[in-house]
């Protein structure tokens, strides 16, 4: 039977989705991670589809989201954006370790994954961790200091104000860009997925790194699926389509 589980794991709440039957063994293990101004919950279907076929899943709230919402504002969120995905990314190790210390993953088979905001924190993390085995990034961007800027343009345009110098700020985020260094992927299994009308994350970024990993030579194991309908919406299609890339390559 598919247990779920709610816990924090060093102050930062989770849900943990495993089959009961495997409680206690060490088991490949994705990190899940929610898009913006969402929580962990609404990916429950996911994490149970992929605790179906013996993975065990830890859907993370991100900083400033779900259980760790402090009363924060919409135009907080988004002047603090990327203090989110550098949070997340910053918080993995934390979670490996407190996970592994009671033996319930196989550190040689761990994943990362994610949707929008998530996915853009899977490639970050990527860039980050050698550890991690397999990545899962659905309507995402890895180029982050092109998209840090369009981010803030807008954010600008609605007449708001950046509390901090936006230019550092994005000058911070070049060790998180996985485009700036596609090599740091090292030809681990990669999935990405994305609809060709997004209006939120352009299908650029996606395009652009699958063509950038294909003329290095370096898409051996990477996946690009393209819906051309889809807007900035997961399709069930898309779904199953990274529970069996990671079905498959965990």
């Amino acid at each position: 039977m598919i247990q779920v589980e709610h816990k924090c794991i060093k102050e930062i709440p989770v849900l943990h989705i495993f089959d009961g039957t495997h409680a206690t063994e060490k088991l490949p293990t994705v990190f899940f991670y929610h898009g913006f101004q969402s929580q962990k919950e609404l990916y429950l279907p996911y994490a149970y589809l992929l605790a179906q076929r013996g993975m065990r899943v830890i859907l993370p709230d991100a900083p400033m989201h779900g259980e760790r919402q402090a009363g924060e504002s919409d135009m907080e969120q988004e002047i603090y954006f990327w203090d989110t995905v550098r949070g997340n990314i910053d918080e993995l190790p934390i979670l490996k370790a407190a996970l592994d210390s009671e033996g319930l993953i196989d550190t040689s088979r761990l994943a990362i994954g994610g949707f929008s905001m998530g996915a853009i924190t899977s490639f970050g993390m990527l860039a980050q961790y050698e550890w991690l085995k397999v990545g899962v990034c659905l309507a995402g961007s890895s180029y982050y200091g092109h998209f840090a800027k369009a981010l803030a343009d807008g954010v600008i345009k609605q007449g708001l104000q950046f509390p901090f110098d936006v230019n550092e700020r994005i000058l911070e985020l070049a060790p998180y860009d996985l485009s700036a260094a596609p090599a740091k992927l090292k030809n681990r299994p990669l999935m990405m997925w994305h609809g060709k009308e997004d209006d939120v994350v352009p299908f650029q970024y996606s395009e652009k790194l699958y063509e950038a990993l294909v003329e290095e030579d370096m898409s051996d194991n990477v996946a690009f699926i393209v819906d051309e309908k889809a807007k900035h919406k997961i399709s069930m299609e898309g779904m199953l389509a990274g529970v069996g890339f990671l079905e498959e390559k965990l």
